[in-house]
């Protein structure tokens, strides 16, 4: 095995991942050799991804899956219809279009050629609940769909100031982030911006799993398709633009 992979999964043990959460035989085996390098590859193979014996964050979805705890029968719902829509790989026909674009658009009335990635939460929502209508506090715009939502009587939610927020993020929130972190600041404060939002898929000590609409695999806001995302705790340019988390099954 290349020492490019031992270099990288050894600079990603106990930061990307805890070697004793690993499937075996990789938890017995030591992340700076070569045979733990193999032992990956070996896995990737299985799972028919390229066999560069690098555990990083594709593999590790792939062969160790974020658990999901402690949820509610309506989250669970929520995140099978979104986990449906990922596992279609729903990408675009023409530029916030195609079919399946255009049914997350028209569910809130929404026009062919918008950007639809809290459409597609909305869309969600209402098809998890088995509603012929989306929520009223759903919204066509990422923020505006935080802040509404967050302002029902009821609602739980989470903003990244909070002490150990880590902790109070739960597979089934819905997570919205703005361009910047001033911008998501002054959106917890009620001013609107452009921004991006998913659903919480899962929560691990890497960080929230998520499932985004109108994204792409850098992670853009404008994106071609519906995917998997990973975000980490550790990163601290995602959580600065995060403008917070909140469950839609809580009011």
């Amino acid at each position: 095995m290349t020492d490019a992979a031992v270099a990288y999964n050894s600079k990603q043990a106990g930061v990307l991942w805890q070697v004793a959460e690993l499937p075996l035989p990789l938890r017995t085996l030591d992340p700076k050799t070569p045979v733990f390098a193999s032992a990956v590859a070996t896995l990737q193979a299985q799972h028919s991804l390229p066999a560069d014996g690098m555990l990083g964050p594709t593999t590790l979805r792939t062969i160790c899956p974020p658990k999901v705890l402690n949820v509610t029968e309506a989250a669970l719902a929520l995140i099978a219809t979104a986990t449906a829509e990922a596992n279609k790989g729903v990408r675009e026909v023409g530029k916030n279009a195609g079919p399946d674009v255009e049914k997350y658009l028209h569910s809130l009335g929404m026009t062919k050629g918008s950007p639809w990635c809290a459409a597609f939460v909305s869309w969600c929502i209402m098809t998890s609940r088995g509603l012929a209508k989306p929520p009223k506090w759903c919204s066509g715009s990422a923020v505006s769909l935080y802040q509404v939502a967050r302002n029902y009587k009821g609602c739980v939610y989470v903003v990244p100031t909070e002490a150990d927020y880590q902790t109070k993020v739960k597979p089934g929130y819905i997570w919205s982030r703005a361009q910047d972190p001033a911008a998501a600041a002054a959106a917890r404060k009620g001013q609107w911006c452009q921004g991006h939002t998913g659903i919480v898929v899962a929560v691990d000590g890497i960080g929230f799993h998520t499932i985004e609409g109108n994204t792409n695999a850098a992670g853009s806001r404008e994106g071609d398709g519906v995917y998997r995302k990973t975000h980490k705790w550790s990163d601290a340019d995602i959580i600065g633009k995060t403008v917070g988390w909140f469950d839609p099954a809580s009011f």
